[in-house]
């Protein structure tokens, strides 16, 4: 076994921001000047609400609840990343009535912390900060955005949709860019939302004994499913390859939970898209042929024992009409369909979707990315959010290609997770709402900034030649592997 290197660059001085991105600090600027909508509410509930909590509370008990509290923030700052994964799922739970006295909105905490933890690493970080190239094509959007907030019906909608995205969807965009330097920390990030995930399913099989179909603590089935899926899908795709049997065995009960929560929670594009990545990762990785094999048969022998609700069992029973799988979202993709080809260079502005529908409370938005961005924003918008998926599919398709990248889990994991919101972006939730899908668009680039100093392998030197014969890299000390390597067969 020899220590080699690909690129000789590695041993070189970090350098500091180049001077132009400095020029970040503007967007920043703007961006934080925005924010301050937000925090004035929050600092309006922090006043009526935290200070009545406190005045309510035993201050012995005020004092090691305000102690804990202070502890988890610092933790979250001291690891920003698990506050990433942790992002993408405060909306199912923040509206759980237990939280209801809570001093501030918990996405805009999570939220703050974030962009707390941006501006700290911006400012600190010696490495230079590498902004994928793909990513100006986010600029045709945000013009489309801020043109369309002249000719919108909803002025006061658009406006705070606008806001939403400048200021809490973009953070799942720029944020993995800034904090997120090797693949431990990305790993850190599906393993807080895996945990996350299990403990709502967790409390989620409560409701079991009832005839709806299962919810989050925030009332919400679909946002449920999906929390199920990619927990499914990261321990399926980035842990078991790493692990024995034995260690997979203790993991199965686990997946028996988050199974349970899926298919409860009735989300059928869920069930459908995570059936399809678990056996494409079983494809790619055979080692996990087996353990396929083994939780069918355990899943089928428990069956008598597990309650899943009617509800939830009728609604994926429609999976096998194709014609009515679609359901009450048929009429919104119409009229998405309809709005589009009626305005189809600049749309009807932001939010004007909901204002130019038959009913504003039904016919919120289309249920399709494609068909939102074009109606509401024209085709040069929708056309831009196709080159983005594009050119993030085409970047996983590469590194799942590449013979040494394949055998790495985590390269996997993204390539079957960019399936997965790319599909459930064309049937589901509006642009801030596919938070997540927006930060998985953009991690195919962001491995590929990894790989520069992904490069110091521990393989065979005839492995490495076959693989890369153009290559000469001397021998050197490896500072750490960024990529494990399983057996794939």
């Amino acid at each position: 076994m020899r220590l080699l290197s690909m690129n000789n660059t590695l041993s070189a001085p970090a350098e500091r921001i180049p001077v132009s991105l400095r020029f970040l600090l503007l967007p920043l600027l703007f961006v934080a000047g925005f924010a301050v909508v937000f925090i004035v509410d929050a600092a309006h509930r922090v006043e009526t609400q935290g200070f009545h909590v406190i005045a309510s509370v035993n201050p012995l008990k005020a004092f090691c609840l305000l102690t804990i509290g202070s502890f988890f923030v610092m933790l979250l700052l001291r690891y920003p990343e698990v506050t990433l994964g942790l992002f993408f799922l405060v909306g199912l739970v923040k509206a759980d009535p237990h939280l209801a006295t809570a001093p501030m909105d918990l996405t805009l905490a999570v939220g703050g912390l974030l962009i707390v933890a941006c501006v700290y690493r911006l400012f600190t970080s010696k490495r230079p900060l590498k902004i994928p190239q793909e990513y100006f094509l986010y600029i045709p959007i945000l013009s489309m955005m801020v043109l369309s907030l002249t000719y919108t019906p909803d002025l006061a909608g658009g406006f705070d949709k606008f806001l939403r995205f400048i200021c809490l969807t973009s953070l799942g965009i720029l944020a993995p860019f800034i904090l997120i330097d090797d693949a431990r920390k990305l790993r850190r990030v599906f393993i807080a939302m895996t945990i996350g995930g299990l403990l709502i399913s967790i409390q989620s099989l409560t409701s079991t004994t009832g005839d709806d179909r299962l919810v989050s603590p925030s009332g919400l089935n679909t946002e449920l499913g999906a929390a199920s899926a990619i927990a499914i899908i990261v321990i399926w795709n980035m842990v078991f390859p790493n692990w024995s049997m034995l260690k997979r065995l203790l993991l199965y009960p686990v997946l028996g939970v988050l199974a349970v929560a899926l298919v409860g929670s009735g989300g059928r594009f869920a069930n459908a898209i995570t059936v399809a990545c678990v056996l494409l990762g079983a494809l790619l990785c055979r080692k996990l042929i087996g353990d396929l094999i083994v939780v069918g048969v355990l899943g089928i022998l428990a069956l008598p024992f597990i309650h899943v609700p009617e509800a939830s069992i009728e609604y994926l029973s429609s999976l096998g009409h194709p014609g009515g799988a679609m359901g009450t979202r048929d009429p919104l993709l119409k009229v998405g369909v309809q709005v589009f080809s009626q305005h189809p260079f600049f749309g009807v502005g932001l939010q004007g979707y909901r204002a130019v529908s038959p009913n504003p409370v039904t016919y919120n938005f289309p249920h399709n990315i494609f068909l939102e961005l074009g109606a509401e924003m024209g085709l040069i918008a929708a056309l831009a959010f196709l080159a983005l998926a594009f050119y993030s599919f085409r970047e996983s398709g590469r590194q799942i290609r590449d013979s040494f990248h394949r055998r790495d889990p985590l390269v996997v994991t993204v390539f079957l997770l960019l399936i997965y919101v790319f599909v459930d972006a064309m049937q589901s939730g509006d642009i801030n709402d596919l938070r997540f899908m927006w930060f998985i668009l953009g991690l195919p680039f962001l491995l590929r900034n990894l790989e520069p100093a992904a490069r110091v392998f521990a393989v065979p030197e005839h492995e490495f030649r076959q693989a890369y014969p153009n290559e000469v890299g001397p021998v050197i000390q490896p500072v750490h592997s960024l990529h494990g390597f399983p057996e794939y067969e």
